[in-house]
């Protein structure tokens, strides 16, 4: 979890990854995003619960498939791919095929989720 109580974490502090993708600054904005829509909704100490909760499910299986992926990134670069080996061709192609889904991901997309996720948990007045 990247919150406990009322502390939370974003960025490296809360899924540090390897540099192999290049992604780990814009998960940190990207955090930073969709966390301060979700705190512009928070109307009492209540909310902020529900806020770091909706956070942690829509930012952890991204920020947890870029460590990942960043990981296995590198044994393309370091050639220790077994499937790669020493094609560059092959390595180009699997590079830019691990990458686009980064560049690609809806932003707004992953704040809708999250600001409908915290208000289906709030409670109603």
């Amino acid at each position: 979890m990247f919150y406990k109580g009322r502390l939370c974490l974003l960025g490296d502090a809360a899924h540090a990854t390897t540099p192999h993708q290049g992604a780990g600054a814009g998960q940190a904005i990207e955090d930073a995003l969709v966390l301060s829509n979700l705190l512009g909704q928070v109307s009492s100490l209540a909310d902020i619960d529900e806020a770091f909760k909706a956070y942690d499910a829509v930012r952890r299986p991204r920020s947890q498939r870029v460590v990942t992926t960043s990981r296995e990134a590198s044994h393309i670069y370091e050639l220790e791919n077994k499937n790669i080996k020493y094609d560059l061709e092959k390595a180009r192609k699997e590079l830019e095929v691990r990458c686009k889904w980064i560049w690609d991901e809806d932003l707004s997309a992953q704040v809708k989720t999250a600001k409908d996720a915290m208000a289906e948990n709030m409670p109603r007045p």
